[in-house]
């Protein structure tokens, strides 16, 4: 993907508090097992806040991470996550390294989330 395809921020507020509160749902159920309840990582898993998750994802799109989570995720049943249950745990993952709600849903068209950058918080 080209840089200049890039047309948003995450920093915009581009999800919903509704779809946070699905997204925390689907990561208790799916993902706090491995990363913790509080997202700060376990044995052989990274924490998806702060520093860790910055490093991580900083630069890179909002869809590259819903793909990496829908396809990688979890790593017992890759693949068993559908992309709009991965969108609304961006969701959660977004609200939890600070990053604004907005008045709508952020989308599950993957071109959509493509479009939509993750950078640190200023």
């Amino acid at each position: 993907m080209a840089a200049d395809a890039v047309s948003r921020s995450a920093s915009e507020g581009v999800y919903s508090p509704e779809q946070v509160a699905r997204g925390k749902k689907a990561y208790n159920s799916q993902c706090a097992r491995c990363h913790g309840e509080a997202l700060g990582g376990g044995e052989d898993s990274p924490a998806l806040v702060d520093e860790t998750f910055f490093k991580g994802w900083s630069g890179k799109t909002v869809g590259r991470l819903v793909e990496y989570t829908r396809e990688e995720m979890p790593s017992d049943g890759p693949g068993k996550l559908t992309r709009r249950q991965c969108t609304d745990i961006a969701a959660f993952l977004l609200n939890a390294n600070g990053f604004p709600a907005g008045m709508t849903e952020l989308e599950s068209d993957l071109d959509v989330l493509n479009q939509i950058l993750i950078t640190p918080k200023k």
